[in-house]
């Protein structure tokens, strides 16, 4: 199987593992961190480090578990409920990278964008192009987001939905 069609994700989850996945990326492969994992490796420190390790953003993508189950447990380990994972982290993680990291806009958002869609050969996405679907956000300078257009339709609007689905109501 050739490295490109492989991904290895959370990568992040212990140190042994993101040093090999830095390897794998130094051949050529492409890994995915995980926004929701802050330990051992933080999402931002560990795209950062890819990149000191001369690993290009277009091999890198930033994945949560957004909309996936979420297990918690007590402090004995045993499985108290199941959640549903959220999406913030993502955006925390651009964040991080501009502040702390002195990364630019573009090359913070570029793990969750052009990235993927490189990785994913998703044309029409990822960039802003003429001819391109025009999925974008707008954000505030504090970079938080104040509207999300997809396929140049506004959907979100100060943090409410301006588009509902086929089974949601008013």
């Amino acid at each position: 199987m050739p490295i490109s069609k492989l991904l290895p994700t959370h990568v992040n989850r212990n140190v042994p593992l993101f040093e090999q996945a830095l390897e794998f990326a130094r051949k050529g492969g492409t890994i995915d961190i995980t926004s929701s994992i802050d330990e051992p490796v933080a999402p931002a420190e560990g795209i950062a480090r890819a990149v000191q390790a001369g690993i290009p953003l277009a091999r890198v993508t930033l994945s949560s578990d957004g909309n996936g189950s979420q297990p918690f447990f007590d402090d004995e380990g045993n499985l108290t409920h199941i959640g549903v994972a959220g999406f913030e982290t993502l955006l925390e993680t651009v964040q991080v990278l501009v502040k702390d990291y002195d990364f630019s806009i573009s090359d913070a958002l570029r793990p969750l964008t052009s990235s993927v869609a490189g990785f994913l050969n998703l044309s029409g996405k990822g960039e802003i192009l003429p001819g391109n679907d025009a999925d974008l956000l707008v954000m505030t300078p504090e970079l938080r987001i104040e509207q999300v257009y997809a396929r140049g339709k506004l959907m979100v609007k100060d943090g409410k939905a301006c588009v509902k689905g086929t089974f949601e109501t008013a």
